[in-house]
C-alpha cells in the first residue's frame, strides 16, 4: 500500500538534505566562521512559529509550521542568494526561478501532495494569508536572533543587522514587533 509512496518521498528528503548543508551566504559574506545552514535557519523560523502561534489569534497552527519548513525549500536546488545579488535579478525573476525549483523538487511526489506543498510556498511568496505574513516576519526576527548571537560571540560585522531594526514590522503582529523591541534593548548592551 505505502510502496508506491514510499520511494518519491525519501527521494525529495534526501534532496532536502543538501539544505543542512547550505550556510547562510549573508552570513558567510559577513564574516562569520561556520556560519548556519538553510536548515538551522529553517528550524528557528518554525520553533519561532510553534512559540508564538498561541499567543497569536486566529491562527491554523498546522499551516504555520507547514509554511515555516517550505519558505526556504528551493533553495536545496537554487541556493541562497545573495541579498545584494537579489538586486540584479528583480524580485520577479527570483520569483519564477524559485518556484520552478520547487516544482522540480516536488515533481516526483504524488499529487495532492506535489500540489498542496507547491500551494504553500506560493502562499508564503505572496504573503496572502496571515500565516504566511507571519512567516517572513519571524524569518526576519530569526535573522536578527542570530545575528546577535554572532554579535555576542565577537563578530562585529552585524552592526548593519540592528540599523534597521525598528523598520518594518507589522502592527497584524505587535507581539513580533515586541520581541524586535526586546532584541534593540539586548543589542545596545552587547
Amino acid at each position: 500500500m505505502y510502496e508506491s509512496s514510499a520511494a518519491p518521498i525519501v527521494a525529495l528528503y534526501g534532496r532536502l538534505l543538501a539544505l543542512k548543508l547550505l550556510p547562510r551566504t549573508g552570513w558567510l559574506q559577513r564574516g562569520q566562521a561556520a556560519p548556519e545552514s538553510v536548515a538551522e535557519h529553517t528550524f528557528g523560523v518554525a520553533s519561532l512559529a510553534l512559540l508564538v502561534s498561541e499567543q497569536i489569534p486566529d491562527l491554523d497552527r498546522g499551516k504555520l509550521l507547514a509554511l515555516a519548513l517550505v519558505h526556504d525549500m528551493a533553495e536545496a536546488l537554487f541556493g541562497d542568494l545573495p541579498i545584494g545579488a537579489r538586486r540584479y535579478f528583480g524580485a520577479e525573476a527570483k520569483h519564477e526561478a524559485e518556484r520552478r525549483a520547487m516544482q522540480e523538487l516536488l515533481a516526483g511526489l504524488p499529487d495532492p501532495d506535489c500540489a498542496t506543498y507547491l500551494a504553500l510556498w506560493d502562499e508564503y511568496a505572496s504573503r496572502n494569508s496571515r500565516e504566511a505574513r507571519l512567516i517572513k516576519q519571524l524569518d526576519r526576527l530569526e535573522m536578527l536572533v542570530q545575528a546577535l548571537a554572532y554579535k555576542r560571540a565577537g563578530n562585529q560585522a552585524m552592526v548593519e543587522f540592528w540599523e534597521d531594526i525598528d523598520d518594518g514590522w507589522s502592527a497584524e503582529f505587535p507581539l513580533v514587533a515586541a520581541m524586535a523591541a526586546e532584541l534593540r534593548a539586548q543589542i545596545m548592551t552587547v
